[in-house]
């Protein structure tokens, strides 16, 4: 009796994973004078071959920064760690800058984890849906206690990336020659805002203030809240004013509402 496809897909990932279950020659059939194992092997060694791909296009700053040969290693590595049952090729760098936590290329360049935070923050958006935009319009005759415990929602394709690095610079540095590259990392930390833009995916950097504001709203506190920890930290009201203003006109706002 022939295999399900369930089954055959399951063999033959587990062939491409493992390389010791061999179910699956069972099920093939090749000319006589082919090799099964030979016919496998296409599929064996194309499977790391796809990864690699796709993980370089998403991670091209960390590709480049690496250099050929380390970034290879590195695939090698995290391919081991994709979960057998992925099977969309646009996901499979997702786990990618958990992985480089406990990598040892951490221990050399400590700002991998951040760099890859950010290539895969800028992934997710680009993929990410868009949606309605708030009106300003619906909070028209609000009253100061209406604003104070508005709660507010952003976005799907935005993402903040908060770092000790200046993760923006060595993204660009994808550009530049590795043996020019020259980037002080020491005492310049970054807060990164990624967002939608039609088709393009904007990056830039924002205030840590402005940054710490994004968190809490994100995070579900209210205006009031937010604006009182900005004050404690040195913001004044209109700082959240202004921040507000410009969230809303790059259409990053898709609701505010007045909770009681």
């Amino acid at each position: 009796m022939p295999p399900s496809l369930s089954e055959l897909q399951r063999a033959l990932s587990a062939h491409i994973l493992g390389g010791a279950d061999t179910t699956v020659l069972s099920w093939l059939w090749v000319p006589e004078s082919a090799d099964p194992l030979e016919r496998l092997a296409l599929h064996v060694d194309g499977y790391p071959a796809r990864v690699a791909e796709s993980v370089g296009e998403a991670f091209p700053a960390t590709a480049h920064l690496l250099g050929s040969g380390s970034f290879a290693e590195l695939i090698q590595r995290y391919a081991r760690q994709v979960p057998a049952d992925l099977r969309n090729l646009n996901r499979v760098g997702a786990g990618l800058p958990g992985f480089l936590l406990a990598d040892r290329l951490l221990d050399d360049l400590p700002f991998l984890y951040d760099l890859a935070r950010l290539e895969w923050a800028i992934v997710e958006c680009f993929h990410a849906e868009v949606a309605p935009v708030f009106d300003l319009a619906s909070c028209e005759g609000w009253a100061l206690h209406d604003w104070a415990n508005a709660r507010m929602g952003f976005q799907p394709a935005m993402a903040l990336v908060s770092s000790a690095w200046p993760i923006l610079e060595l993204r660009e540095a994808r550009h530049v020659d590795r043996e020019e590259i020259d980037i002080g990392l020491v005492g310049r930390p970054e807060c990164t805002l990624v967002y939608r833009r039609g088709f393009e995916v904007v990056t830039e950097s924002i205030d840590a203030r402005e940054a710490a504001a994004l968190e809490g709203l994100e995070e579900g506190a209210c205006l009031g809240k937010v604006a009182e920890a900005l004050a404690e930290a040195g913001a004044g009201c209109d700082s959240v004013s202004r921040w507000f203003a410009r969230w809303t006109s790059l259409g990053l706002v898709t609701a505010c509402r007045a909770s009681a």
